[in-house]
């Protein structure tokens, strides 16, 4: 790993170059390949995570490019998981980065995230969030949701044990799935996968997550939620895995 590629990101005194060394160590699964995934991807590509995987099996589709700065025309029809990993390949070189094409679920997420140091969420349905949350907590692996809906963002990281687990507020979570004229303006992705990111390499350095966030880009405003454990919770109190 040549330091000097992250200079200016190490000299961030929360950061430093202890920050920069734990990144380069650690591996990250992405689950999706749409606007948040891929956005986070080429964020964590640049930050310098070590491993990447991004798990995904949809192809590209003429939808997907007005919220993704990765994918082009010329991507249209084309399996989204590699060929995304074909094009962070091209901006570091020094990191190892890998696409499993596939969908997530209870037969084959063990296979999939075993080996994962944290968990990002860029899925767009909340049976696969909810899959994720019952294996997280399950393996103590941490994870960050997030999620998009018209002009909000959410995020959430969840570290089993610790935090709240997503099922802990799922009363605060639309859990149906959208209309087909469901609309996600174009910014909003961006601006969520950046704040998902934030909390993963936080949870990497050992930091506590915010809690719940919301940010609407239309209003400009911004809300952070002290989110409580839920002592009812079926998942993170009763290790009741019903997703599993």
């Amino acid at each position: 790993m040549k330091l000097e590629r992250y200079t200016k990101q190490i000299r961030v005194h929360e950061f430093g170059e202890k920050g920069q060394k734990t990144l380069a160590s650690s591996r990250v699964i992405i689950i999706g390949a749409g606007g948040l995934g891929t956005n986070s991807a080429n964020l964590l590509t640049r930050t310098g995570v070590g491993t990447i995987t991004i798990v995904d099996d949809d192809l590209v589709d003429l939808t997907n490019l007005h919220r993704t700065a990765i994918f082009t025309e010329n991507d249209i029809g084309k399996p989204k998981s590699a060929t995304l990993v074909e094009k962070l390949k091209t901006i570091n070189t020094s990191i190892h980065i890998e696409g499993i094409q596939a969908h997530v679920t209870r037969e084959n997420i063990d296979q999939i995230v075993k080996n994962a140091d944290i968990i990002l969420d860029g899925s767009d349905n909340m049976d696969t969030r909810f899959l994720l949350n019952d294996y997280a907590v399950k393996n103590k692996i941490p994870w960050v949701y997030a999620g998009v809906a018209e002009t909000v963002g959410m995020v959430m990281g969840i570290i089993p044990n610790e935090t709240p687990c997503l099922r802990c507020m799922a009363q605060t979570i639309p859990t149906t799935a959208p209309p087909a004229d469901f609309g996600t303006f174009s910014l909003i992705p961006v601006i969520a996968a950046s704040m998902q990111c934030m909390e993963a390499i936080k949870i990497l350095l050992g930091e506590k997550p915010a809690g719940f966030m919301l940010y609407d880009i239309w209003k400009q405003q911004f809300e952070t939620l002290k989110v409580q454990k839920n002592p009812g919770c079926r998942c993170c109190e009763k290790h009741s895995f019903d997703f599993l």
